[in-house]
């Protein structure tokens, strides 16, 4: 099992959407915010998490799932293993980068408050499930809250799949059913009483689940034959812009209206014969998009690190504003070379590596 397909439009976004969110994670000591539209935008940033969503979603059913036609245990066991290469060295090595945040907490501080630092929190990390609906708060490392429920949504990948096939046999079939699942996302929300962005320790998994399954719906609508006319992905770059103009207009609830405008952004992304597509393909987006995922893993611990350092009287903000994005790029780089490539070719590597059951072949590989 491998990948089979790279739409480069979409690891560009993936880049954007990752640095909507340092910029959201920061917002509060960001000048620019004295700029109402600056502002009104960098405040939304938590939306860019249910772009990660829909986008995952797509891009995993445009890898994968033409494995899961019909269910096989053992191809479950080969996507949920590259998976989890994917996500989980970075993840941990992280998780316990942020040890050192309680550890000078308790030196530092007269009145230490350690309710970030929980440890059955960290335990749950460790096995992915601390956004399972375990705990009712964030800890440690807060934006790896998604990657706990991406992993959810991993393993229910084939069911979803076989589901979806069933279901979207057409390409208008696929279009509904994603429509269905914005419905049911929307009436979750009012029954939760909530926005997209609050009590995500206990939405944060019907969240991710149903914006997966959209994305998926929109590979199968794709898929069944692409986007046909050059039109369809100015059509689908309109409705996004509008949708996004009423949103700021009416003051719209976030989760009547952002599923469907990131559905229309990755349906025009994906014809990479359209002019957006083009611009949002050049190298420098690319690459910023390939190392996003070091980049939102980071950039928590260096935002806890320069408002520790930095934030305070007789420094100015723009310093700490600008240690800030400097130390996320940086580091996003090196941990995007020295961690997270090296570690998914390991854990590849031991997955591909095959078992021998000759006790003398063992042996000799054991004691060369």
């Amino acid at each position: 099992m491998s990948p089979s397909q790279d739409i480069r439009a979409l690891t560009s976004i993936r880049g954007i959407a990752a640095w909507w969110i340092v910029l959201f994670h920061f917002r509060e000591y960001l000048p620019v915010l004295d700029n109402a539209s600056t502002g009104y935008v960098i405040g939304r940033g938590y939306l860019a998490v249910d772009l990660f969503f829909e986008l995952s979603g797509f891009v995993i059913a445009l890898n994968y799932g033409k494995f899961f036609r019909h269910f096989s245990m053992g191809e479950w066991f080969r996507f949920l293993g590259r998976r989890l290469a994917r996500i989980y060295p970075l993840h941990i090595l992280m998780l316990f980068i942020f040890l050192l945040n309680p550890l000078v907490i308790g030196v530092l501080a007269s009145r230490p408050d350690f309710e970030r630092y929980d440890p059955g929190y960290f335990v749950l990390s460790i096995f992915l499930m601390q956004n399972w609906g375990f705990k009712h708060l964030l800890a440690w490392n807060i934006p790896a809250w998604s990657i706990s429920t991406e992993w959810m949504a991993y393993l229910l990948f084939p069911a979803i799949c076989w589901i979806t096939i069933r279901f979207a046999r057409s390409r208008g079939h696929s279009f509904l059913l994603a429509g269905l699942l914005m419905a049911v996302l929307a009436a979750g929300f009012m029954a939760f009483h909530t926005a997209l962005g609050e009590a995500v320790a206990r939405t944060g998994l019907f969240r991710c689940v149903l914006e997966f399954w959209i994305g998926i719906c929109l590979y199968y609508a794709w898929s069944a034959g692409g986007v046909r006319k050059a039109y369809e992905s100015h059509i689908a770059l309109a409705l996004a812009v509008v949708c996004c103009v009423l949103y700021a207009i009416f003051h719209l609830p976030d989760f009547t209206i952002a599923p469907f405008v990131f559905f229309c952004l990755i349906y025009a992304l994906v014809d990479q014969r359209s002019f957006f597509s083009k611009v949002m393909s050049n190298r420098v987006l690319e690459f910023v998009g390939l190392i996003s995922y070091s980049t939102y893993m980071v950039h928590y611990f260096i935002r806890d690190w320069i408002k520790l350092l930095l934030i305070r009287d007789g420094i100015p903000i723009v310093v700490a504003v600008l240690s800030y994005i400097a130390f996320t790029a940086v580091a996003s780089v090196i941990l995007y070379r020295y961690v997270e490539v090296p570690g998914r070719s390991f854990f590849r590597g031991l997955m591909n590596s095959p078992v021998s059951l000759d006790p003398k072949r063992v042996q000799r590989r054991q004691f060369p």
